[in-house]
């Protein structure tokens, strides 16, 4: 008896595993969840920075307020949600409009 109830937990154990396991396999839509493609782009013209170059049919450029230094890479492909700033300030980097970056994903 001993052994049937202990074989049974080891076999419900594995399945739990692998059914959880599966579940995090699960890709995010991003998109979905408020995230825009975008391109990191180094911009050293008018001491820019980096910019971020949404992938919309205008490339929209967004110059933004913060961003992770794991992300400051020339060409990185990412997931950007982000609001624009309401006032836009005066600046010396007329490259894009400034923007708040809510959150930043790699993108593969």
């Amino acid at each position: 008896m001993f052994r049937i109830i202990t074989l049974f937990t080891l076999v419900f154990s594995l399945f739990t595993f692998k059914v959880n396991a599966q579940e995090k396999k699960q890709k995010i839509n991003y998109e979905k969840e408020g995230y825009v493609k975008a391109i990191v782009i180094h911009y050293e013209v008018e001491n820019c920075g980096y910019l971020i170059e949404l992938a919309n049919k205008a490339k929209t450029k967004i110059a933004p307020d913060k961003l992770a230094d794991e992300f400051k890479k020339d060409k990185e492909k990412i997931w950007v949600k982000y609001t624009l700033a309401k006032k836009q300030p005066m600046s010396t980097c007329m490259g894009g409009k400034l923007a708040e970056v809510v959150d930043v994903k790699k993108r593969k």
